[in-house]
């Protein structure tokens, strides 16, 4: 063997024990810190995406909770069509001929859950998909209604077949639901008969609730 053809022989296995040491792969402290990385990222992801369902629930139910404020808003300004006197014709007052108006009083400081009233099939009470159910029925409600009515202008008769003018209530809906991981005041359900509506709004209890409120006026249907 020439010295040259030594001299190439030396080379390659340099270049072959290069190789080898290149190709020696991780170390268990790279692998481990490649692993933390990793759990690290995924963490992130998996938080983000909670955020996320949260957020996107919490909008649903937003919205679902102001279309039912605003079904009672119609409701009860379709309730005002049994409310026609005292008129021309009726000099006394039919008010107590309505499904929920009924209840309504000078000064109102006080929430009220409204009857389920059969023949309108609607109530205080709603699925998640923010269809009226009965209270009563069986079915857990996801969505509750309460209502407070006072007078912004009387009617009243005056001499002859004239009216002094139309009678006017002021009409307040709360929808409320629970927040994620609470109870209802006192755990009753969420629209029980013997749960006290002004507890609802108390700063001890305040807080277990998302609310949604709506504000109208609602006209009496005078008939002349």
């Amino acid at each position: 063997m020439t010295r040259a053809q030594a001299s190439r022989g030396s080379l390659t296995r340099g270049r072959s024990s290069l190789l080898l040491a290149g190709a020696r792969g991780y170390t268990f402290v790279e692998l481990l810190m490649s692993m933390m990385i990793l759990t690290i990222g995924v963490t992130g992801v998996v938080a983000l995406q909670k955020v996320v369902v949260t957020s996107n629930q919490h909008a649903k139910n937003l919205a679902i909770a102001t279309q039912i404020a605003q079904a009672w808003i119609d409701q009860l300004h379709a309730d005002a069509i049994a409310w026609n006197h005292p008129s021309g014709l009726n000099p006394g007052s039919d008010l107590t001929e309505t499904a929920w108006l009924s209840s309504v009083v000078l000064t109102n400081t006080h929430w009220t859950q409204p009857a389920w009233v059969q023949t309108r099939l609607f109530g205080p009470a709603f699925n998640p998909q923010g269809s009226p159910i009965n209270p009563a029925g069986g079915e857990t409600p996801a969505f509750c209604a309460h209502i407070r009515l006072s007078w912004l202008y009387q009617p009243s008769a005056a001499s002859g077949a004239m009216i002094t003018g139309n009678g006017l209530i002021r009409a307040e809906v709360r929808v409320f639901w629970l927040r994620d991981g609470m109870a209802g005041v006192n755990k009753l359900a969420l629209c029980s008969t013997q749960l006290n509506p002004d507890l609802i709004g108390t700063d001890d209890n305040r807080g277990n609730y998302h609310f949604v409120y709506a504000t109208s006026a609602v006209r009496e249907n005078t008939a002349r």
